[in-house]
């Protein structure tokens, strides 16, 4: 029965994706991933930075949607900006994306604890789908659909997204859009990924209770034909232990914890629990993530570029 639905799911979700391409891989913990989407989305520091995720969605289901991410970034005060790189694996059934991007990040200094951030991604695409394994079924006079794909294809394209963001020491607000070369959803198809629209902002109330900081974070995200709306809520102790919710409408609900075992390293595990299609059919999904922090890689004092002059 599990499989007979995911199958119904994913046939769906196929269906329309081949006449408006797969939506963006979304995942639970994007409050320490912004720049896998938005390539301003850096930290202005003497620090490499870097995390790992993978997420295995609908546990219980074969070929379930399962996602892998690798972000690294740094600020390099020679060229007065932040590069970094995204490598984004996202499979569901039969059908693999493979995004790899480089981008850099220009920051503006618009106050005096305050910059504004442009930043610029350029990468490729690689789409795979696998149609040798896909079962059909025939009409009731045994005439298979005409339509129906039965080989392997692969497709590789350029790709390139943008975005901006405000930071202060508590406040962070962005805005970015990728697969910025397809002008709408319009546009889109089997050979091409729909442009996608983030609008986020997270806000650090230090100290609510003694060491105890809480972080509310909401994201938007639209590619017009598909929206996502996400409310994530986290507490950290100490700058050490986090945990959290986070409610994704009309799609899952999410616990979080997380653990800085020092100062290079530290994880973070989340859950999701179903209230959509799925329900009740799944085992939920987990995701988990690995988060680095290398010091002392630039050794350099960071001044960021600024039209102003601050005393």
């Amino acid at each position: 029965m599990k499989k007979l639905i995911l199958y119904v799911i994913v046939f769906l979700m196929s269906s329309y994706s081949q006449v408006l391409a797969q939506t963006d891989a979304h995942f639970s913990q994007y409050m320490f991933n912004e720049n896998t989407f938005n390539p301003a989305a850096i930290d202005i520091s003497n620090t490499l930075n870097a995390t790992m995720l993978a997420r295995q969605q609908w546990v219980g289901f074969e070929n379930a949607p399962s996602t892998q991410i690798v972000n690294a970034s740094t600020y390099l005060q020679d060229i007065y900006g932040g590069v970094g790189l995204n490598i984004i694996n996202d499979k569901l059934g039969y059908e693999n994306f493979l995004i790899a991007r480089a981008f850099y990040a220009y920051p503006i200094q618009t106050g005096a604890i305050s910059t504004l951030t442009f930043g610029l991604g350029a990468g490729i695409i690689n789409r795979t789908l696998d149609g040798t394994n896909l079962d059909y079924p025939t009409d009731y006079i045994g005439v298979t659909d005409p339509l129906a794909f039965y080989g392997r294809e692969n497709f590789i394209k350029p790709d390139f997204n943008f975005g901006t963001e405000y930071k202060d020491p508590n406040l962070t607000l962005g805005f970015a859009v990728t697969h910025l070369h397809y002008r709408s959803a319009e546009f889109a198809s089997i050979e091409k990924q729909p442009m996608h629209y983030y609008l986020y902002g997270k806000y650090r109330f230090k100290n609510i209770i003694e060491d105890i900081d809480i972080e509310p974070f909401l994201l938007f995200k639209s590619s017009w034909f598909i929206t996502q709306f996400d409310l994530n809520v986290l507490a950290y102790y100490d700058d050490m232990i986090w945990s959290g919710f986070s409610y994704r409408l009309g799609d899952a609900i999410s616990a979080m914890v997380g653990y800085q075992i020092s100062d290079y390293i530290g994880i973070g595990y989340a859950y999701d629990y179903a209230i959509g299609t799925s329900r009740g059919y799944s085992g939920g999904s987990h995701e988990i993530m690995i988060s680095t922090t290398f010091e002392g890689f630039n050794e350099s004092a960071i001044t960021p570029q600024t039209p102003r002059i601050f005393n």
